[in-house]
């Protein structure tokens, strides 16, 4: 017979569940609120009738065309600009990259032995290479179970690679750092091996990049401070390059 397995979960307080619910769910929570609040405070007023139904004033606010209008140029304008795209980019991502660590901590099993509680993934912000997630684990949890699902958390990122550093003041707290680039990749610096290598001098290795590259300017060489010495007219041989009286003679070849 087949060997299974029973996975038992004691139940919980709702208003804990709810509470941690809120707590995963802040950012996408609080972008919904600043959405909505916008929409209200840009329509028109409202005020109720004589059968106690709210209607809008006329002459106040916008109408709900043109609130639209508003919030499609805003959004062209936060994607257009490179620094506000890179901004919300990286920030999503590194929400998204939260919320897949902590799936990636469950699925794995990294979970209390009694209560099955998952670890906290309690803060995310992007780096220079990916994202950084600060994870808060539970009593019966080390951080050596989480060090060893480095290669699940990476793939559940869409990563190259995840590194599980343990907070040095405590071992509660464990930073898992994905990493989706390098920095110091080939194709961001330039070295003049890349000449050498493709057997053509004149051949800087990046056919895309169109930047000029300025050579290094040449000094001149100093002038020797003692004069050379002459050389003679007739070089000399050495002693056994050919017969000699008392010495077996011949080349160097009788050597070798």
């Amino acid at each position: 017979m087949d060997s299974f397995e029973i996975i038992s979960v004691p139940p919980r307080n709702p208003v804990v569940r709810v509470a941690a619910l809120l707590l995963r769910l802040r950012a996408e929570l609080a972008a919904a609120a600043v959405l909505l609040t916008a929409w209200v405070w840009l329509g028109p007023d409202h005020v109720r009738d004589s059968a106690g139904r709210w209607v809008a004033v006329p002459d106040t606010g916008w109408d709900t065309s043109t609130r639209v209008a508003v919030f499609v140029a805003v959004a062209l304008v936060l994607v257009g600009l490179p620094w506000t795209r890179r901004y919300l980019f990286h920030r999503g991502q590194a929400v998204l990259t939260r919320h897949r660590v902590r799936q990636a901590l469950l699925e794995c099993r990294v979970l209390n032995a009694r209560s099955r509680a998952c670890p906290l993934t309690v803060w995310a912000r992007p780096t220079r290479v990916g994202e950084a997630v600060w994870v808060v684990l539970r009593a019966g949890i080390g951080p050596a179970a989480v060090a060893e699902q480095a290669e699940e958390l990476a793939s559940a990122c869409f990563a190259r690679e995840a590194r599980v550093i343990v907070w040095p003041r405590f071992t509660t707290v464990v930073r898992v750092e994905i990493v989706r680039r390098d920095p110091l990749a080939p194709n961001l610096i330039r070295s003049d091996l890349f000449r050498y290598a493709a057997g053509d001098v004149h051949d800087h290795g990046w056919p895309d990049d169109p930047t000029p590259r300025v050579p290094a300017p040449r000094t001149a060489r100093p002038a020797p401070a003692r004069p050379a010495l002459p050389l003679p007219a007739v070089a000399p041989r050495p002693a056994l390059d050919g017969p000699s009286d008392g010495g077996r003679g011949g080349d160097w070849s009788d050597y070798v």
